[in-house]
């Protein structure tokens, strides 16, 4: 009768499958113990390479690291939310966009200085040191790896907080080498070979450190928030995050000064 039994119905492991024999017939089930697990688009698989690391890009959105760890503070400050509400994004990522058009109370603009590298949304041409959008207008504004590219760091914070309403918020992430203390700039680097040399790639123009939390901090109300205080270790592993990747939170009440 054992014997029997265990002919119609079988399990065993393979790999990355639980495997289920019936009546010799076999049914593979992903075993996702094993896999990652991708938050913005709600898939498990298992990642792939980029060019400079292994395992981090989600096959199926394309998000990176930085994109799930910031899921969790969309979802904290407006993806939950049913009231209407106006994002202002720049330099839109394709897998934040899809996550952010699946809800119909947001009234979402995407903008870049060069849209046409955007064909998948309709991205708005502006200058982020220079918007046309009026004082008070959105209600978050959302600026991933940007900050590193603008010289005039504080025109571009300024005009950022000018457009969002008084109880809005700016959501800011930008890469910070965390084993260096203080930023490092020098305006006399200026080509491409050499930018890629000092500050890491070619279209940066500076190298931040530790400092510059502090700094958000004490000159603009900044709360910092890191991956690894909002999320469980086991978390992290499972979605392939960076632990030190953070999230700016800039209040609107700052007056930027030149």
């Amino acid at each position: 009768m054992a014997n029997l039994l265990q002919q119609i119905f079988s399990i065993k492991n393979e790999n990355i499958h639980k495997v289920i024999t019936i009546l010799g017939f076999r049914i593979k089930f992903k075993n996702y113990k094993k896999m990652n697990y991708c938050p913005t688009c709600k898939t498990w698989s298992d990642f792939a390479d980029t060019k400079k690391y292994t395992k981090i890009l989600c096959v199926n959105c394309k998000s990176l690291p930085r994109h799930r760890f910031l899921y969790f503070i969309y979802k904290k400050y407006f993806l939950n939310t049913q009231k209407p509400i106006k994002i202002l994004h720049t330099a839109p990522e394709r897998c934040i966009y899809y996550l952010i058009k699946k809800n119909s109370n947001i009234d979402y603009t995407p903008i870049d200085l060069y849209p046409e590298g955007y064909k998948f949304c309709n991205c708005i041409k502006e200058d982020v040191t220079n918007l046309s959008f009026s004082d008070n207008t959105f209600d978050f504004v959302l600026s991933n790896q940007v900050m590193e590219h603008i010289l005039d760091e504080k025109r571009f914070l300024r005009e950022l907080l000018r457009v969002i309403k008084p109880d809005g918020y700016l959501l800011l992430n930008f890469p910070v080498f965390i084993d260096l203390e203080k930023t490092f700039q020098d305006d006399s680097i200026t080509s491409p070979e050499d930018r890629e040399k000092y500050y890491g790639q070619y279209d940066h123009v500076r190298k931040y450190g530790r400092d510059i939390f502090l700094r958000l901090q004490k000159d603009y109300g900044a709360k910092i928030i890191f991956a690894k205080d909002l999320l469980s270790q086991k978390d992290i592993t499972k979605m392939k995050l960076n632990p030190n990747d953070f999230c700016a939170v800039i209040p609107k009440g700052v007056k930027v000064n030149d």
